[in-house]
């Protein structure tokens, strides 16, 4: 795996009334209650997010330090309303020990910590082997008060991150309008943790986002629509790409209209699983993804040498 300290990647939307503000560093400790986990765009009408994607703590010390010195780079350059950790957090493969995956969190988070920032996060596919159990991610991320995370969906076969964030106008109650909502799904992958296996082999997990999700999230984009009157424009984070990106890849990336890194095949959902074949099983998200009025943008990880 090539695995050259991190990729971050810092987004600024000036749409809606548009997308992230650093303040004083502070230590890491779990029982701060001072972060205001209330998404808002700030007085200019901007609200920036700093992306992290494919961060593989636990590969080595050496990359893990190097991954974390580019966060605090990142974000103590970047005016981040919001962090967004997008899958593959950790390499469970690596972990040895079932019950180390807190440490690794507690690594992972600590620069954002330190920024007073809030984060939240999409699981993926090295989030989950038989040694990591991605339920212990997350409840490892929410003994912190700056962690957004969310599980919206409990079937068994829906994975983990799956839920809505809004984003507020400055100034704005919660119980606004929002101007903005952020969507966060789980496209799994990976394998069973080893007390969910069959006589402790390895059991791979469909790497696509559940249909049971697409239930949850036709329901809640009419809720929304019902509660505010209308759609609100919207972008999504999931952490392997749909089809259209390889399809698109298929056509030609072209450096001067897509700049960035084209360096690898993009790997759809469904595809390069474990005895799992790609048939299309990414299409139900496909669709659900173009029925969302409003909706600007999907970003993703997963593919480490595409930047586009």
């Amino acid at each position: 795996m090539d695995h050259a300290g991190c990729r971050a990647y810092a987004l600024i939307a000036a749409l809606a009334p548009p997308l992230l503000a650093m303040q004083t560093r502070k230590s890491l400790i779990p029982h701060r209650r001072d972060v205001n986990r209330t998404l808002q765009f700030t007085e200019d009408g901007t609200f920036q997010i700093s992306v992290f994607s494919d961060l593989h703590f636990a590969e080595d010390d050496g990359s893990d330090n190097k991954s974390r010195k580019v966060m605090e780079t990142v974000l103590s350059s970047e005016d981040a309303q919001l962090v967004v950790l997008n899958g593959d957090l950790i390499s469970g493969e690596a972990i040895q020990n079932a019950n180390s995956s807190s440490i690794y969190v507690d690594r992972i988070v600590a620069p954002i910590i330190d920024n007073d920032l809030p984060w939240a996060s999409t699981y993926g596919n090295h989030d989950s082997e038989i040694n990591l159990d991605p339920e212990d991610i997350f409840l490892r991320e929410k003994i912190y008060p700056n962690s957004l995370t969310q599980k919206r969906v409990s079937n068994s076969t829906a994975g983990i991150t799956n839920y809505y964030l809004p984003v507020f106008a400055h100034g704005a109650s919660n119980d606004a309008t929002p101007e903005f909502i952020l969507w966060f799904f789980d496209s799994q992958g990976g394998h069973y943790p080893i007390d969910k296996n069959y006589n402790g082999t390895s059991v791979p997990r469909q790497n696509w986002v559940d249909d049971s999700v697409l239930h949850w999230f036709k329901n809640a984009k009419a809720n929304l629509t019902s509660t505010y009157g209308g759609p609100i424009p919207s972008i999504a984070f999931v952490h392997i790409p749909v089809y259209p990106m390889r399809a698109f890849q298929l056509a030609g990336v072209s450096p001067s209209k897509e700049p960035g890194i084209n360096g690898e095949r993009v790997q759809q959902q469904g595809y390069g699983n474990d005895n799992i074949n790609y048939d299309s099983q990414d299409s139900p998200f496909i669709q659900a993804l173009l029925n969302t009025t409003g909706l600007v943008a999907t970003f993703s990880g997963h593919d480490h040498d595409n930047d586009w």
